[in-house]
This record gives structure tokens, C-alpha cells and sequence, in this order.
């Protein structure tokens, strides 16, 4: 077998991945038992934790944006998604 010499770094920085299912990508898992905890802070413990409309406004709001933009944040950076939805291999199989 004869050997080639890589001249381009990102070429030779490349590296092999495989797939996650998705029930363990990172913006999964985390959301997942968020959602749980701030509808038990809704129904059950609205008097001790939110207290008011705007609290439970900014709860809401800030739940949705940061499982929005973690998941945005895969389509915006291939790093970023490789980091998040895939593991490295070391061998073809």
C-alpha cells in the first residue's frame, strides 16, 4: 500500500463519526426533564416558585429560546453539530 501526503490541514484534521440517536443529543436529554419541572411549577407550586404572570412569562420564554437556539445552534455551526449528535470512531466497520 502506498502512502499520500496530506498537505491541507483541514483535511488532515478530519475524523470519522457516527450518529447519536436522537434521544441522546444534547438539546434533547436536557429539555426533556425541563419541561416536567416547570409544568409542576406551574400546576402545583405556582404560589411558592413563580408567583406572577411575568415570572411564569419569563420561564416560558426562556425554555422555549434555549431548546430553540441549541438546536439552531447545530444548523449554524458543523462543529458544533458534530459535537452534539455524533461520537468519534476510530475504525470502518
Amino acid at each position: 500500500m502506498s502512502s499520500v501526503k496530506v498537505v491541507s490541514p483541514e483535511i488532515a484534521g478530519a475524523s470519522l463519526h457516527v450518529s447519536l440517536p436522537w434521544y441522546t443529543h444534547l438539546y434533547t436529554i436536557p429539555f426533556l426533564s425541563l419541561y416536567p419541572v416547570l409544568a409542576y411549577a406551574y400546576y402545583v407550586k405556582y404560589d411558592d416558585w413563580l408567583q406572577s404572570e411575568e415570572w411564569t412569562f419569563l420561564a416560558c420564554v426562556s425554555l422555549g429560546l434555549g431548546h430553540a437556539l441549541s438546536f439552531l445552534f447545530t444548523k449554524w455551526n458543523t462543529g458544533a453539530k458534530a459535537w452534539i449528535t455524533t461520537r468519534k470512531v476510530s475504525i470502518l466497520r
